[in-house]
């Protein structure tokens, strides 16, 4: 089990680090600040202006930017959202496989000998990441974490299925203890349910109502939301 984990968490750690061509803003309208790799520092960003996978985007209220990923595609960052541009690489679905595979053998292994897998994350890089051990302690209405959730959300609504399980993940990982009443796994399971992988789906919206249950979430948000999670259960038990 040992050996498969590793070559899993090498594969997988090799094929996200492969880079792909740089992604060109072509429109945008508002605040939108950019972050090159390893600088801390926000930039205003600009139409033309080439971004590389280590590079962040963001926009700010009442913002929005386009990107040209290739000759054929493009995405539409909406406003309040922040995004790694390699979080925008192309994931096959092998790749995907593995890296679920790799979150289930992280879940199933003891604790004190638990190596987690992380996927090479910009925001690990400016120092965003906290262990388990030292858990980020972020609410609800934390303006970042809405940020990144908006920008799983963009990922979503544009079809990029594979990345937006991905970058849930991420966010499930990088704010362990935040109370979101079962909004990412409510996203998560309506991302692998596109996928057409309705076992994962199911457990997902599973945990979104018990998430809601948990945190006792009575806003009319989370009451729709659980609504719809119990009717996509039903539907998936069919």
């Amino acid at each position: 089990m040992r050996k498969i984990f590793i070559f899993i968490m090498l594969f997988i750690v090799v094929s996200f680090l492969t880079a792909q061509a740089a992604v060109q803003i072509i429109e945008m309208k508002g605040d939108v600040k950019i972050r090159r790799g390893l600088d801390e520092n926000w930039q205003p960003a600009g139409v033309s202006m080439l971004l590389e996978d280590i590079d962040t985007i963001l926009t700010l209220e009442y913002a929005e930017v386009l990107l040209q990923i290739d000759t054929e595609k493009k995405f539409r960052l909406i406003s309040n959202s922040v995004l790694d541009i390699g979080d925008l690489r192309k994931i096959t679905e092998r790749e995907l496989f593995l890296y679920l595979t790799s979150e289930k053998i992280n879940e199933i292994e003891p604790r004190k000998k638990k190596l987690k897998l992380r996927i090479p994350n910009v925001s690990v890089v400016h120092g965003e990441f906290r262990s388990k051990d030292q858990p980020l302690q972020v609410k609800s209405d934390s303006s970042w974490w809405k940020k990144e959730v908006n920008g799983a959300q963009a990922l979503y609504s544009q079809s990029y299925y594979p990345n937006t399980v991905v970058k849930l993940h991420k966010i499930l990982n990088k704010y362990p203890d935040v109370q979101d009443c079962g909004e990412v796994h409510f996203y998560l399971g309506r991302t692998l349910e596109a996928l057409e992988k309705p076992g994962q789906a199911l457990d997902a919206y599973q945990t979104a109502i018990k998430r809601c249950e948990k945190h006792h979430c009575e806003s009319e948000i989370a009451q729709q939301r659980i609504e719809m999670a119990q009717e996509a259960i039903k539907r998936l038990k069919k």
